[in-house]
């Protein structure tokens, strides 16, 4: 191979390998493809759990490895060079042969010990998660929990969770979702917000009112609509990735949102607009991977959610229409 391919591992170009017959360390090739994903150093450290310094290290490193030039500078970030674009083929590839190991590993764990990573949003990891916890591990204590809240989406594949309490059911064929319950949603304002601005009507499209929401990609479903209304002619003044964020900017007055009735319901503050309108409902999803959904420390705590879902299905989805 000729340019800068020919400076790639055995892989590639066997007689340019410094040691011919190997790939890089899989610890290394973790942070190139986290770099590669996000585009900083900065972002891939977040994502890794460790400094910058660290990944800059371990990447360095790599490239002195192969002998190549792995990303190139850019006013937007790192950009891959033509030797990074292959590299990355080669470690997506390795990535995924080392998840499907890992997976079937635990997949074939039959005891009720160990860790399961669970990954949902603030409010079901408070309503549903936790009080779903609290009987599990008393009745199975050598079961850990690494629970990740929040609306982004971990994946599931790369085994940045084991299981997950969704509002999306995943497309990907080797991740088995099971409808768990729902969620109503509806529109929300502060009682001072509504005594400044005035109550908006149905059919008006909110028009002379400011909205906080969530980001584009959060409940994407739903995006320019509220309450089952238009937005066209309404102001956002505040978009953000955390219902609880929303929550307290709709609480102090900033504008009108959505959230989950179980929130909105439960400050006597907050007034569901416009009068009388139908809550929106959600259907939450349970989520894992196929290798791993007949693990039994896996299993219980699933077991454990679903159960718990039912139990406050009252208060997730109450009646409010």
């Amino acid at each position: 191979m000729h340019g800068p391919l020919g400076m790639m591992p055995c892989v590639f170009a066997p007689r340019s390998c410094k040691n011919a017959g190997a790939m890089p360390d899989w610890s290394d090739l973790r942070f190139f493809l986290e770099v590669a994903r996000t585009g900083t150093l900065a972002a891939a450290a977040r994502k890794l759990g460790v400094d910058n310094t660290t990944v800059g290290r371990r990447l360095s490193a790599l490239e002195r490895e192969l002998g190549a030039k792995l990303f190139a500078r850019t006013p937007d970030g790192l950009a891959l060079t033509a030797a990074g674009e292959a590299m990355r083929t080669a470690g997506v590839e390795m990535e995924q042969a080392v998840l499907r190991a890992e997976q079937r590993a635990i997949g074939a764990d039959r005891n009720l010990s160990g860790l399961v990573r669970v990954a949902t949003t603030e409010m079901l990891a408070n309503i549903v998660v936790l009080p779903a916890l609290c009987g599990l591990l008393e009745r199975h204590p050598a079961i850990r929990v690494d629970l990740v809240t929040g609306v982004t989406r971990v994946d599931i594949l790369r085994r940045e969770a084991d299981v997950a309490l969704r509002y999306v059911r995943p497309e990907r064929g080797d991740l088995v979702a099971r409808r768990a319950g729902t969620v109503a949603m509806g529109a929300y304002a502060a009682r001072g917000y509504l005594a400044r601005r005035g109550h908006p009507e149905r059919g008006s499209g909110f028009a002379g009112h400011d909205i906080v929401g969530y980001d584009a990609e959060i409940r994407s479903w739903r995006h320019g609509q509220l309450a089952g209304e238009p937005l066209a002619d309404a102001r956002f003044v505040l978009r953000t990735n955390s219902t609880t964020t929303l929550f307290h900017a709709i609480q102090q007055g900033l504008g009108i949102g959505t959230l989950p009735c179980a929130l909105g319901g439960s400050d006597p503050d907050l007034v569901r607009v416009p009068a009388a309108s139908p809550v929106e409902v959600d259907s939450v999803w349970l989520v894992v991977h196929a290798d791993l959904q007949g693990t039994r420390r896996v299993r219980a705590v699933m077991e454990a959610m679903q159960a718990q879902l039912k139990k406050a299905a009252g208060v997730l989805s109450p009646d409010a229409t």
